[in-house]
């Protein structure tokens, strides 16, 4: 294969929102709509993460599940990928995997399959 195979370049770059709806895979949440306390219960292929929102703004929550997070731990929702470069930021969607920002870490889940959102305890809520 030559280093400039026309068949590459012929079809121009995709963004995540565009493949989102044209894979039927659209279903999801956006973080930043979600209120502080709110609980995202989040079922991947592979894992069962559970996150409870610190900042809907800045995107941060407490995350539990998985092998990275045996103990809730403060991360950043980076958003949805389809596994290349692109990202819908701010974005939990199904059929897409989750990335998230630990520090310096950046951890991207198994295919989320399914979520649940469970709204924050009434004592929460102004």
């Amino acid at each position: 294969m030559a280093v400039r195979d026309s068949s590459l370049l012929d079809s121009p770059p995709q963004p995540l929102d565009e493949f989102a709806h044209e894979s039927g895979c659209s279903d999801g949440i956006d973080f930043r709509s979600l209120d502080i306390g709110t609980v995202v219960n989040v079922h991947t292929r592979y894992s069962c993460y559970r996150l409870v929102v610190i900042d809907p703004e800045d995107k941060r929550a407490l995350v539990k599940g998985g092998q990275f997070f045996v103990e809730s731990t403060e991360v950043r929702i980076e958003g949805a990928t389809a596994g290349g470069t692109a990202i819908k930021r701010g974005w939990i969607g199904i059929g897409f995997r989750l990335e998230m920002l630990n520090l310096d870490k950046r951890i991207t889940t198994s295919v989320v399959q399914s979520l649940t959102i469970d709204p924050p305890p009434i004592s929460m809520v102004c």
